[in-house]
């Protein structure tokens, strides 16, 4: 009898949320998984230290401290490559996507003893507009105090796509890292299986279904997970920076692809979009989805397969 091959699991937290990382090695490799380890963490805090509006050292909050005062602001080719895709979804979606609505949290606060106060709106939608920012070469500023960007509808599914590219360059040819409930895999799990992956369900606790996944990666977007009661109805944490309003569309949906953060900005954009309009987004993807409606209704390819299969 073998011993089983060398596999390392770690849970943390990084990006903002809960995370987990899987590692298999085989007796050939014999890799140093928790060097590796090592190295997959000190990559995903130097992207949060980066990217984070939340550490105000990054070059985010650097941006945004320097709103109106006429200072651009040099930001390096991965962050110019960010930016660039924050545009091109910005333009694809119709401006539903929008890295600069931080703005609307004036009127719209979710956290736990947060509220709704419509009246700031008005004066929150004047500082909202991706096409307000001004470019010099590299350097960007914008234009008016109280502007904002936010990478987080990115930052998270990139820094998932990282590491593993980071650990593909370190040999490994098993692995599965989750960052709050977004996940990146490298080839199979254990016995040469393809990972086995829940998508939560928005409804109960527990999971929807199970995907397999093979060098594949899968995200999800959500309208559930944080909600405010303003005159009697509810209000998902999702909004649209044309109304300032939340937006109505649907509760979830989950995209697969090869990379993560193509899979993470296709589903962010459907769920901003109404349902009609988010299934239209969605087809023309042309990637595999799983999408629940606001009446708990379950649509798209990755639904059809499970019907199939019951």
């Amino acid at each position: 009898m073998t011993d089983p091959s060398p596999r390392l699991e770690q849970d943390f937290k990084s990006m903002g949320g809960p995370a987990r990382l899987v590692l298999n090695s085989t007796h050939r490799q014999k890799l140093d998984l928790e060097n590796i380890a090592k190295q997959v963490r000190s990559l995903l805090e130097a992207l949060e230290a980066r990217y984070s509006r939340y550490r105000v050292e990054s070059i985010v909050s650097v941006i945004n401290q320097r709103a109106g005062s006429g200072v651009f602001t040099e930001v390096d080719p991965e962050t110019q490559a960010l930016l660039g895709l924050a545009g091109r979804l910005w333009d694809a979606s119709g401006g539903l996507f929008d890295i600069t609505s931080g703005p609307l949290r004036q009127a719209w606060d979710f956290r736990a003893e947060g509220g709704a106060n419509p009246a700031q709106i008005e004066s929150a939608l004047a500082l909202v507009g991706w096409e307000q920012i001004e470019w010099q070469g590299s350097s960007l500023h914008l234009p008016t105090p109280g502007m904002e960007i936010d990478l987080g509808g990115l930052a998270k599914e990139y820094a998932a796509d990282s590491a593993i590219s980071l650990m593909r360059n370190l040999t490994v040819t098993s692995a599965m890292i989750e960052l709050a409930g977004d996940v990146a895999t490298i080839g199979n799990g254990d016995n040469a299986v393809p990972w086995r992956v829940g998508i939560r369900d928005p409804d109960i606790a527990g999971s929807l279904c199970t995907v397999q996944l093979s060098n594949a990666a899968i995200a999800t977007s959500g309208n559930y997970a944080r909600r405010i009661d303003f005159e009697g109805k509810q209000y998902g944490h999702l909004l649209s920076p044309k109304t300032g309003w939340p937006v109505e569309g649907p509760t979830s949906v989950s995209v697969l692809d090869s990379h993560c953060l193509t899979a993470g900005a296709v589903a962010t954009v459907a769920c901003l979009h109404a349902e009609k309009d988010a299934r239209a987004w969605l087809e023309h993807a042309a990637l595999p989805w799983l999408m629940v409606s606001s009446r708990g209704k379950r649509s798209g390819p990755i639904a059809d397969q499970m019907a199939s299969s019951a």
